[in-house]
């Protein structure tokens, strides 16, 4: 298999998993805690066409994110051979630190009542980002 797609499988691998964590978040979030808004839309009109666009456009985002993130990772693996372990390159962890805390500080403002849902998807996301595509590519690179 080619090294360009080799890191795309790794982030594809990483985004999927992603994807499905958070469209199964949001899924449990807005049947048990529906925000005021969608109740009174759905009483209105049918949602489900809304629903089923908005998870095929989110998981999309984080597959398309994800193998970004997984070239990024492969760009900043320093000329060593590559080994798995917790932080393979302190540069691609630097960059999902920063880009935790640049989707963190809008998404506490904007919802404030959802704290403990947020930190949880939060740590999900450098979980994956920050530990499992990294490893992943060292891991398909090596092979």
């Amino acid at each position: 298999m080619e090294e360009p797609l080799r890191t795309a499988v790794a982030g594809l691998i990483g985004g999927a998993l992603m994807g499905m964590t958070f469209v199964t978040h949001m899924a449990l979030l807005l049947v048990y805690h529906p925000p005021e808004v969608l109740r009174k839309r759905a009483a209105e009109s049918r949602v489900s066409g809304l629903i089923t666009v908005s998870t095929l456009i989110t998981f999309t985002i984080w597959n398309i994110l994800a193998v970004v993130m997984s070239f990024v990772a492969l760009a900043t693996q320093s000329n060593d051979p590559p080994q798995v372990s917790v932080a393979p390159s302190p540069a691609y962890l630097f960059v999902v630190v920063f880009l935790t805390l640049f989707i963190a500080i809008p998404a506490l403002i904007f919802f404030r009542d959802r704290k403990k849902h947020l930190v949880g998807e939060l740590l999900v996301f450098a979980g994956i980002f920050g530990l499992l595509i990294p490893n992943l590519v060292v891991v398909i690179h090596r092979t």
